[in-house]
């Protein structure tokens, strides 16, 4: 309310990116043992994928990536690129590899997810499939799920609904601040 009546407060992407990365750093570290548990438990599945808890290297690689793409929904093409020349090296340096080696590696998780989201239409279940694919999840699925090669849909809702719940809520953001890069 108050800030359609005042305004909203001005922020740059530089002010915003620390706690950017680090809610979202948080939020991987303390989410995937829950959903490493999900998945070693689901029901779906015709054995457990025993995936460890600290295995989360590859998660964070995808909600980051997930979270840089989404970005361009909120922003234009040049905010996106501007906004994300300041968000990448902070990332790579919070996933606590070489800066190079970490750089490649998320700009190649972003062009992963944009070639899932061709097919899937939708960032958080693209999102869910790189989770899949990543974590070779089809090996532990029942024998017509391996046999078609796919995701059974009951465990992919059921991460879809999870995965969202790692994007930046920017629409939400955006009401209350101004971004600029």
């Amino acid at each position: 309310m108050f800030s359609k009546l005042f305004g909203k407060k001005k922020k740059t992407i530089a002010e915003i990116a620390p706690d950017y990365v680090q809610l979202i750093q948080e939020a991987t570290a303390e989410g995937f043992p829950i959903i490493a548990d999900l998945l070693n438990e689901e029901m779906e599945f015709a054995k457990s994928p025993h995936i460890e808890a600290d295995s989360n290297l590859w998660f964070r690689y995808i909600v980051f990536a997930g979270n840089l793409l989404n970005i361009e929904t909120y922003f234009s093409p040049e905010e996106s690129d501007a906004i994300k020349q300041v968000l990448i090296p902070q990332i790579t340096a919070s996933l606590g590899a070489d800066p190079d080696t970490a750089d490649v590696i998320l700009v190649d998780y972003m062009e992963f997810l944009r070639n899932l989201n061709k097919t899937q239409k939708n960032l958080v279940h693209s999102m869910a499939m790189a989770i899949f694919q990543k974590y070779e999840l089809n090996e532990y699925q029942t024998e017509h799920f391996q046999k078609l090669n796919a995701p059974n849909p009951k465990v992919m809702k059921e991460l879809t609904e999870i995965v969202g719940l790692f994007l930046w809520n920017w629409k939400a953001y955006l009401e209350t601040f101004k971004v600029s890069a």
